[in-house]
């Protein structure tokens, strides 16, 4: 099987955002950077992978949306096709996170609750951290204000409202801590 390696392929071709791109990042699907904020993507990062689903071009979305609003994404991850990580405070994704195919990471709902706020009121933040050693697996949901402990596993399809302490697995909807990783795990 040949993989196609997107040496620069972001799109759109003028970006609106500031990204960054540490050495030796790779890009296996089109990336899409814009927003008026900072993205750091460190080194040795792969984005995309060949053997995982695709809807249509895979692309992955990294959305900094205000001019204050800061992505960073740390050494040694591994993120998969058509991810979406949006901030308007701040998404942090410390080194070696493995993220899965159709997960959303945001720090914002983006709008208010109440029906004459949805369209202008003001706008709720809370900063997003996945600390080191993270999975995240398919179609995960990461909301505001969340912190995901160093070598927690999130399973597929969960959505994370609360926070998730390290060493665990959890998974629901609402996501919830489903049992401690034990030593039999690490063998």
């Amino acid at each position: 099987m040949k993989y196609t390696l997107y040496k620069w392929a972001v799109w759109p071709k003028r970006l609106s955002g500031d990204l960054t791109l540490g050495k030796r990042v790779r890009l296996f699907v089109p990336l899409r950077c814009d927003g008026q904020g900072k993205v750091y993507v460190s080194e040795r990062t792969k984005m995309g992978w060949p053997q995982a689903p695709r809807y249509g071009n895979g692309c992955i979305l990294l959305q900094a949306r205000q001019e204050n609003a800061v992505i960073r994404i740390g050494s040694h991850c591994a993120i998969s096709n058509n991810v979406s990580i949006m901030a308007m405070e701040s998404v942090v994704i410390e080194e070696e996170c493995l993220i899965g195919e159709l997960v959303s990471i945001m720090d914002s709902d983006f709008h208010g609750i109440a029906a004459d706020r949805r369209r202008s009121g003001p706008i709720q933040t809370a900063p997003v951290r996945i600390e080191k050693n993270v999975w995240l697996g398919s179609r995960v949901i990461v909301q505001k204000g969340v912190t995901i402990g160093e070598n927690s596993i999130v399973a597929p399809n969960a959505v994370v409202t609360a926070s998730i302490p390290a060493n665990v697995i959890a998974g629901g909807i609402p996501a919830r801590v489903i049992r401690p990783l034990t030593e039999a795990d690490h063998a």
